[in-house]
């Protein structure tokens, strides 16, 4: 069964994240759910939808793995655009955390690795080749 979309599932304390994604990487909002436990926003960007699951009772806090490689389980997002240094001058507005880079992999390739603001890894790439 051949698989017709991918929907990534966050958890946060409030909607912060939400505008994060919305504002620095474009993604569309998509009408959000609202629960008996919370509320889940929907972002989309092509045939992939990030949704973030805001709880009616906030969730503990956690703290991020770092460096993210240095424990199993689902650590980063890689998110392909067309507009690195604006990509990277909205973030950066926002007093976004970089981890690595931004950098120059060769003559068609830009990397960075942020932190979201709730913590989470973020790989942002642009490959013009």
């Amino acid at each position: 069964m051949p698989v017709r979309n991918v929907q990534i599932g966050l958890v946060s304390a409030d909607t912060a994240l939400v505008d994060f994604y919305a504002e620095v990487f474009g993604l569309e909002r998509l009408p959000s759910a609202d629960s008996a436990t919370g509320t889940v926003h929907r972002l989309e960007l092509a045939s992939v939808v990030l949704k973030v699951m805001v709880p009616n009772r906030p969730p503990a806090v956690t703290e991020p793995v770092n460096p993210f490689f240095a424990a199993t389980g689902l650590r980063y997002v890689t998110l392909s655009v067309d507009d690195f240094s604006e990509v990277i001058e909205r973030a950066t507005a926002r007093g976004v955390t970089f981890t690595f880079g931004p950098i120059e992999i060769g003559p068609e390739t830009r990397l960075a690795i942020l932190q979201d603001p709730d913590g989470n890894t973020v790989e942002v790439v642009e490959a013009t080749g």
